[in-house]
């Protein structure tokens, strides 16, 4: 017998395959990837117009008195008593004065600078007389440093107590 002339000994249909399997619906797995993913970015978006409402007064405060280079004691602690009412309750900051707001702004950093410098204050604040360029550029950096280190708030005030 020849090649041509054999028949099968079953009649076999032809074998009909399945599709291939489709990208759609996704596995549980892959929703959950891409609802962490989702979440997480949103999270991340949040926390970002977050902090950047959070950080605003105090970014503004930094480039006021940055700006003003030849500012004066009493401009630099203007805007600190400013960016200070933006993060505190205003009816508590708007009543200090004197001792009581130095106390207040040493109570706000770690490395007190204000209350050993009183004297200094009293005299820029509330004399006519001129005082020295030294004095006045430690006292504007001394503003400076509590701008960029007690704002925002990372201590209640309402722990803070005046001595």
């Amino acid at each position: 017998m020849n090649a041509s002339t054999q028949t099968h000994p079953l009649p076999l249909q032809p074998l009909h395959l399945p599709e291939a399997p489709g990208m759609w619906p996704l596995p549980w797995g892959y929703w959950a990837i891409l609802a962490t993913i989702i979440i997480t970015a949103l999270l991340l978006i949040w926390l970002t117009r977050h902090y950047k409402h959070k950080t605003r007064a105090k970014k503004a405060a930094i480039k006021l008195i940055e700006t003003h280079s030849g500012s004066s004691p009493s401009s630099a602690i203007e805007i600190v008593r400013q960016a200070a009412l933006s993060y505190f309750p205003r009816e508590d900051i708007a009543k200090l004065s004197g001792e009581q707001w130095l106390a207040f702004l040493d109570s706000q950093l770690d490395d007190p600078r204000f209350k050993a410098k009183a004297l200094q204050w009293q005299h820029v604040l509330y004399r006519k007389a001129v005082s020295s360029k030294e004095t006045d550029h430690a006292l504007v950096n001394d503003c400076v440093h509590w701008v960029q280190h007690a704002l925002p708030p990372k201590r209640k005030f309402r722990n803070w107590k005046q001595s």
